[in-house]
């Protein structure tokens, strides 16, 4: 049987462009590492002094986690006097704006918005109130190593050219339910110490991330995704890069259950599409390093659900083909070992390879899901509260997690 030329092209294109964002690319980084010199080598300078830091945290109905969240940021290694906390309500209807007044000081400020707008609008009008030379966005389940603000103030001595520095975040869930991305998060954190040798670290993560006050550009009050826009945007319209600061480490929970975790991508995804049709000037030729990253690791994953659909759809065309239905026949078994990723997770390997696989469908439903979401309009800028436990000191919760930079994809 003779082959048809477009559903063969199709088929290995989607696949491969697929194989590219995830193998490929970072291949390409690690070679790009030791062939091109390093925007790190201006490290090892330190910070001649303490500037003023506004610790920012949006919050909305955390009244099982903001005492605790503000105990963290009160007990900062940090000049006290050189630090202040802004802590911004979105319209919140439980008992989060009470318990944040009983803290207030000199330190620490309620900024109490009386309808919700997004927490894009939040950050814009705390960032407008900020005294500090530094900002660090933060948020209300995340918690912070004492040295955390000075690792990422330290950080921006040795990149003098940084618009912002992205902290290293840990992923702690209870020891029942396992990690639902950890192995994911590890991968993606160590792509990002790749792009950061180069500058090209994309978005942020929301939990810990720091940039100078005058840099900041206000985000559009439809923003979904807050923590990715703003240092690309800063980047697009003022220059400078964007690096990890490694040693500036806070944790947060991850997701106990599938669903909310589907719930979170979904939301990534529509973002992701949002960000795109805003910050696409990255794309062209002359950013360079940025542009590269930026459709190796953004563009083509958010396009992922497209490509594998337009390769399933080709391969089915050719299951005539011996190799294309073997092709076909090996993508359905990995398919059906995601399924059983529950039943199989202890056994050794095959649970590792089928957690893996389950996660990487579970991702590409979200962001396809996310993406249809946007293209109806019906994905908003206000967020949903992930199910916290109801006490944050940490001690239940078995380390699964990993680094990461930025939010997950």
């Amino acid at each position: 049987m003779s082959i048809a030329p477009l559903p063969a092209f199709l088929v290995f294109a989607s696949l491969g462009l697929v194989l590219y964002t995830y193998a490929g690319y970072p291949a390409l980084l690690w070679l790009l590492a030791r062939l091109l010199p390093s925007r790190e080598a201006d490290r090892g300078a330190t910070a001649p002094r303490w500037p003023d830091v506004s610790v920012l945290l949006s919050a909305y109905n955390e009244e099982l986690s903001i005492e605790t969240r503000i105990r963290n940021l009160l007990e900062l290694d940090y000049p006290a006097e050189r630090l202040e906390i802004l802590v911004g309500s979105d319209g919140s209807t439980d008992r989060t704006e009470e318990i944040v007044r009983r803290w207030e000081s000199d330190r620490l400020r309620l900024v109490a918005f009386a309808g919700r707008r997004g927490k894009a609008s939040v950050v814009n009008d705390l960032v407008s109130r900020a005294r500090g030379e530094i900002v660090v966005l933060t948020d209300a389940n995340t918690f912070f190593q004492p040295d955390a603000v000075r690792e990422l103030v330290r950080a921006f001595g040795r990149h003098p050219s940084a618009c912002a520095v992205i902290g290293q975040v840990e992923y702690r869930t209870s020891a029942a339910s396992g990690n639902l991305d950890g192995m994911y998060m590890r991968y993606d954190a160590w792509l990002q110490t790749l792009e950061s040798r180069f500058g090209c670290v994309l978005g942020a993560h929301g939990a810990i991330y720091a940039f100078p006050r005058s840099r900041y550009r206000p985000i559009p009050a439809g923003t979904i995704i807050d923590d990715f826009q703003i240092p690309l945007r800063m980047r697009l319209h003022g220059g400078g890069h964007v690096f990890c600061a490694p040693a500036a480490k806070a944790w947060e929970r991850s997701p106990e259950r599938v669903r909310d975790e589907f719930r979170r991508r979904v939301r990534f995804g529509a973002g992701g599409l949002q960000a795109l049709l805003s910050t696409w000037p990255l794309l062209l030729p002359w950013q360079g390093m940025a542009a590269l990253a930026y459709v190796s690791h953004k563009v083509l994953r958010w396009f992922g659900p497209w490509l594998i659909l337009v390769g399933w759809g080709a391969n089915l065309w050719l299951l005539g083909v011996p190799f294309f239905r073997m092709l076909f026949l090996s993508q359905l078994a990995g398919c059906g070992l995601a399924l059983l990723a529950p039943w199989v997770r202890r056994v050794p390997v095959v649970g590792r390879g089928a957690a893996a696989l389950r996660y990487f469908l579970v991702l590409n439903a979200a962001l396809l899901l996310g993406f249809v979401q946007f293209a109806r309009g019906a994905a908003g800028p206000s967020w949903s509260r992930t199910p916290r436990q109801a006490n944050a000191d940490g001690s239940p919760m078995r380390r699964g997690g990993a680094p990461a930079g930025t939010q997950a994809d």
